[in-house]
Formats: structure tokens, sequence, C-alpha cells
């Protein structure tokens, strides 16, 4: 990816939740050359709110008095002082089976993820969630933007 990627990447009023349309690995160097801390995720095993809070919860260091709950992962969200960084990119990657088996549950992760971009949007910091599946898939999202 190239400088385009990065300044996209840092503008926090683009930042949100979307499909992911790059290849994960160089948005994931892209993002980490323009100061963002990166996480990827393989959520392809998540059979449930659970298996996913876990699963989050340890790629992104969550304190260990994480409650594991809808409200504990807002609350973790909006903070974040625990890896202070210019943004954050997370990555869903194998996302189909759980946004598929499991809509509800991945659609509650996903609004609560968007209200926390948008939180982070008045801090002047971008929270990207990029969601990732099978080539041909929509996860239902709107596409990334481009650079």
């Amino acid at each position: 990816m190239d400088t385009n990627a990065m300044k996209w990447l840092n503008d926090s009023g683009k930042a949100g939740v979307f499909h992911l349309t790059a290849d994960p690995r160089e948005l994931a160097q892209a993002a980490a050359a323009a100061g963002l801390a990166v996480y990827r995720l393989d959520i392809g095993h998540a059979h449930d709110k659970g298996d996913f809070l876990r699963d989050v919860s340890q790629a992104m260091k969550f304190p260990a008095t994480f409650g594991n709950n809808w409200d504990a992962f807002a609350d973790c969200l909006k903070d974040l002082s625990w890896n202070e960084a210019r943004g954050w990119v997370v990555i869903l990657e194998k996302s189909k089976h759980f946004c598929a088996g499991h809509h509800h549950e991945f659609k509650e992760a996903m609004e609560i993820m968007a209200e926390a971009a948008e939180f982070w949007k008045t801090q002047g910091k971008p929270l990207w969630t990029l969601i990732g599946g099978p080539d041909g898939w929509e996860s239902g999202w709107s596409k990334m933007p481009s650079a």
C-alpha cells in the first residue's frame, strides 16, 4: 500500500466499521507504517458472543478486569489507555461464519465498534474495524474507503 493508504488510515473522520477490500497483510503494514496500532484477529472459530469477546479482548490486551459483556466491551473500546496510539486498526479475518451464523451478535459487536469509532473521532484518533472474509463474500457493511 502506498502513502495514500497511510493518509486515509490516519483520517479519523473516515474511520468506522467497513468491509475489508484490501489484502489484510498489506493494510496492516500500511497502518503500522502510519503509526497506528494494528490487531489482526481470526474470528473463524467464534461460535458465540463469549468466543468473540474473548478473542478481541486477548488480541487487544484488554485489562484483566474486562467483564466479558457488551457494556465492558464498549467501555474498553472507548478507553484504550493501556495502548496509547495515534489510532487503531482492528482487522477481523475469517468473519463469514460468525457474521452469518450469529448475525445478531455480530451486528451488536459491529454497532459497538462503530460507536467507539465515533467517540474517537471527537478525540481526533481513528478507530477502524475492517471485516474480512473469503473472496466474493459480502459482510453487509459498506466497503472501506479507497485511497
